[in-house]
């Protein structure tokens, strides 16, 4: 049986490789290279990167492997093909060790250009070794360049304060902005500039000097960062929540350590925004609660109903607003009662009725009740309810709204027998959906091989792929347990013996 098992899985590896080497499109083929070695490894490479408009296409492809991207990168350099270079690090997927292969060329006799772009590129790449960002920061030559370093996630501390050293003056405010700048540079970067927007994001920042927030500036946008940064001391956010400027109080409002006192000033500012800020915190006292239900702006009765603040007593209230969308807005409620939720399946707004249709702690009799509604939005919600009869969704799953499908495919409780006859939907992205769904066997999901879309196959091949290669290598692992005297192998390398066998 055991051997049986393992021809079947061998038998289904070759012919995924001959359907992607068959393919009009070398992304098939990128999606089985990281499982595969030895004879299939090159024939892989042959499909992928004979001509260089297949490598141009891979190089832009999102979700092209890392293994072939790095592959991509060496070609690249020993090519000096700097469109190729290009493409590669603007890829937001490409590996670092690829990065670092196409940094290693950035020094050669190539176009300054180019050369220059490359590196503005790689200086903006969030996987970017930190070495090889450090090398690019040390040889810019362009503002840009420096610019890209800054605006870079995985530039690390230490390398911020470098070019905050430089006294640059357009990089300062990017200093500021960056998660990794230490207290130390913000400070330098506060006592080095007057520039309001700089000092802005400076108090803003989470690694502000307390010393910085224990006063009120003048500038309108310092006050406003000042009132958003959490560690601002109370008494100083009570001021701001009394600011001339609506957006200062409005970043007050949505301070989580702005005192309750504030707060009740802020629930009848004049500016609707500021309430609109007020009816979605979660720490409202209930005089606060009460106030804004009688709100005469929609979204702020809308956002209060969906709080999980907001009371049993206001949530009743709430359930027969005028406004359809606050009415909505209480079946998205946490703890919405059973009572409301059959109030609202009645409604006669469809918006409404959906918003009790998406909710899984559903009664039953209001569950029946929505099964038998006619509105495309109300059977989406039915349609990724968890508690929907089986036989309802394999109903739905022929519905003409392709909506409804999608929802039907979207329930992680569909059954089989539903799913199957979705495996043919004319929509790309719901074949990829249902062939990702846990519902389904192995088994189903190969029978899909066939697919005619270019990203849809390929995403197949790489979960067929790797689905194989773990089941070999699980199965490796038992012989190795069971007391197997052969030395262990890669599972990539058993793959590629049973073709190289079977030539």
């Amino acid at each position: 049986m055991a051997a049986r098992e393992d021809v079947r899985l061998r038998r289904h590896w070759r012919e995924l490789v001959r359907l992607a080497l068959d393919a009009s499109d070398p992304f098939a083929s990128a999606m089985l290279y990281p499982h595969a070695g030895g004879a299939d490894r090159k024939r892989l490479e042959a499909r992928m990167f004979g001509s260089r408009s297949e490598r141009l296409a891979l190089a832009a492809c999102p979700y092209a492997p890392p293994a072939v991207l790095a592959r991509l990168c060496a070609l690249a350099t020993a090519d000096a093909d700097t469109t190729l270079a290009t493409r590669l690090a603007r890829n937001a997927a490409t590996p670092a060790g690829g990065l670092q292969t196409l940094g290693a060329s950035l020094d050669g006799s190539g176009p300054q250009q180019p050369a220059q772009r490359i590196a503005q590129l790689i200086a903006r790449h969030p996987l970017a070794p930190p070495t090889l960002l450090a090398k690019i920061a040390s040889n810019a030559a362009s503002i840009e360049t420096l610019r890209s370093l800054c605006e870079n996630v995985g530039v690390q501390t230490d390398l911020l304060a470098q070019l905050a050293d430089r006294g640059i003056e357009p990089l300062q405010r990017l200093l500021a902005i960056h998660f990794a700048t230490d207290a130390r540079t913000l400070h330098r970067l506060w006592q080095g500039t007057r520039e309001s927007a700089v000092r802005a994001q400076v108090l803003r920042h989470a690694a502000c000097p307390n010393e910085l927030l224990g006063s009120i500036p003048a500038s309108s946008a310092e006050r406003r960062s000042l009132a958003l940064n959490v560690r601002t001391l109370g008494e100083i956010l009570t001021a701001l929540a009394r600011d001339d400027d609506p957006a200062v109080r409005r970043a007050a409002a949505t301070n989580p350590a702005t005192p309750a006192g504030a707060l009740i000033l802020l629930c009848f500012d004049a500016d609707t925004l500021v309430r609109r800020a007020i009816a979605v915190r979660d720490d409202l006292p209930l005089k606060v609660v009460e106030w804004l239900a009688e709100d005469g702006d929609t979204w702020v009765r809308s956002s209060l109903a969906r709080n999980r603040a907001c009371p049993r007593i206001w949530l009743d209230r709430l359930a027969r607003d005028r406004e359809a969308d606050v009415r909505r807005s209480v079946t998205r409620h946490p703890d919405c009662p059973a009572q409301l939720l059959t109030l609202l399946a009645g409604d006669e707004v469809a918006w409404v009725r959906a918003g009790v249709a998406l909710r899984d702690d559903l009664p039953g009799p209001v569950l029946h009740r929505l099964l038998h509604d006619t509105h495309i939005d109300v059977l989406a919600g039915v349609a990724r309810n968890r508690g929907t009869p089986q036989a309802t969704l394999a109903r739905l799953a022929g519905h003409a709204s392709p909506d409804v499908r999608r929802a039907v495919i979207l329930n992680r409780h569909a059954q089989r027998r539903v799913l199957l006859p979705l495996r043919d939907e004319a929509y790309p992205l719901h074949r990829v959906l249902v062939f990702m769904h846990p519902g389904l066997t192995d088994a189903d999901r190969w029978r899909m091989r066939f697919e005619p879309d270019t990203e849809a196959r390929a995403r197949m091949y790489g979960q067929l792929a790797g689905t194989l290669a773990a089941a070999l290598d699980r199965k490796h692992q038992h012989s190795t347990v069971a007391g197997a005297t052969e030395t262990a192998e890669p599972c990539t390398h058993q793959l590629t013996t049973s073709v190289e066998e079977a030539g």
